[in-house]
């Protein structure tokens, strides 16, 4: 009898421990990127707490929806978070790794973002950001290529009707 309870104990606990573990995995790759924004010399407008709080929030939202769309090679994430040019590629982008079998896995170490223009009727802010960014292109589940830099890109957000949206994000050298 003690021993047919050690068993169902232990194949609880192994049971346990095999759904948390793909939970964990999922749970960690859908973390959102740490931003921060630095908003004090922002002109030719201050920016309102909230307006702040939702430009960080959003713009985290937009990174997470980018390596999920990539990761997966499906556009679908990048609609509620991208819109014109920044969509745009984005999706050829995605289009391009499903033609060629590829997917890629950004591991996002941080952004520090500096806010330098936000419009006068609050519609609009353009932003520096240095990413540090671990990029995996991956064949299947096997990493093909792999590389870790800090890039800089200028983004452009635009107001939309519950949200701010990444119209343009181009990266640069620093």
């Amino acid at each position: 009898m003690k021993l047919m309870r050690i068993l169902v104990l232990s194949c609880g606990v192994v049971l346990a421990i095999s759904g948390a573990v793909p939970l964990l995995v999922h749970i960690l790759a859908d973390t959102k990127p740490s931003i921060q924004i630095n908003f004090d010399n922002t002109g030719p407008r201050q920016i309102e707490d909230t307006t702040q709080k939702a430009i960080v929030r959003d713009y985290s939202s937009a990174w997470q929806a980018m390596n999920t769309a990539l990761a997966n090679n499906n556009t679908a994430p990048l609609n509620q978070n991208f819109v014109g040019f920044a969509l745009e590629r984005l999706t050829h982008r995605v289009k391009d790794q499903q033609s060629t079998g590829v997917k890629t896995r950004l591991v996002d170490h941080g952004h520090k973002v500096e806010a330098i223009f936000y419009s006068k009727d609050g519609s609009a802010i353009q932003l520096r950001d240095i990413a540090t960014i671990e990029t995996q292109v991956l064949d299947g589940d096997t990493v093909i290529h792999s590389d870790q830099t800090q890039i800089q890109y200028w983004a452009v957000m635009t107001s939309t009707e519950d949200r701010w949206k990444v119209r343009v994000l181009e990266s640069s050298p620093q």
